[in-house]
């Protein structure tokens, strides 16, 4: 059987359909078949501390906070609302960092501070290690955790003459 011209024509309009079909066969099986999945977001944003505890007293580089019966106290003797600041702390959330993006900081991470937050009900303290890079704060929750939080350095570590 011989073709002609038109012939051939129509088998290599139907083949380029064919390749074309077989080529996006896969994607569309994706998209019609199977049950999409919800995405997994990248980044974890956690607690600092777990909701059920509760500050005690909170050490910070310059200044320490106890509760006692009366209420906040601060060695030195500061000015601003304590109650307020330590709300601060313990409703501080971050995101998670991983190892890969904690090997991509490590140079940046010059000068620790510590923190020690004592907590109700527990013996020993709960020790941070805090790092102030450019545009965020790194934060170690001694549980072998890293977060990234982006707060100003006045909102977690006020200068003694700040009024929160």
């Amino acid at each position: 059987m011989r073709l002609t011209r038109r012939g051939w024509n129509n088998v290599i309009i139907i083949g380029v359909l064919v390749f074309i079909a077989v080529i996006q066969l896969p994607e569309l099986i994706r998209t019609r078949l199977i049950t999409p999945t919800t995405p997994v977001p990248s980044s974890t944003v956690i607690p600092l501390f777990a909701q059920d505890r509760i500050i005690q007293r909170l050490l910070l580089p310059a200044i320490t906070f106890q509760h006692a019966d009366t209420g906040w106290q601060s060695q030195p003797v500061v000015t601003f609302d304590i109650a307020t600041l330590i709300m601060h702390w313990q409703t501080l959330k971050g995101t998670l960092v991983n190892e890969h993006q904690l090997a991509a900081l490590k140079s940046q991470l010059i000068t620790p501070h510590t923190i020690e937050v004592w907590l109700v009900g527990h013996a020993q303290p709960q020790r941070i290690t805090a790092y102030q890079l450019p545009s965020f704060w790194l934060f170690n929750n001694g549980n072998g955790q890293w977060l990234a939080v982006t707060v100003n350095a006045d909102f977690l570590f006020p200068p003694l003459s700040s009024k929160l």
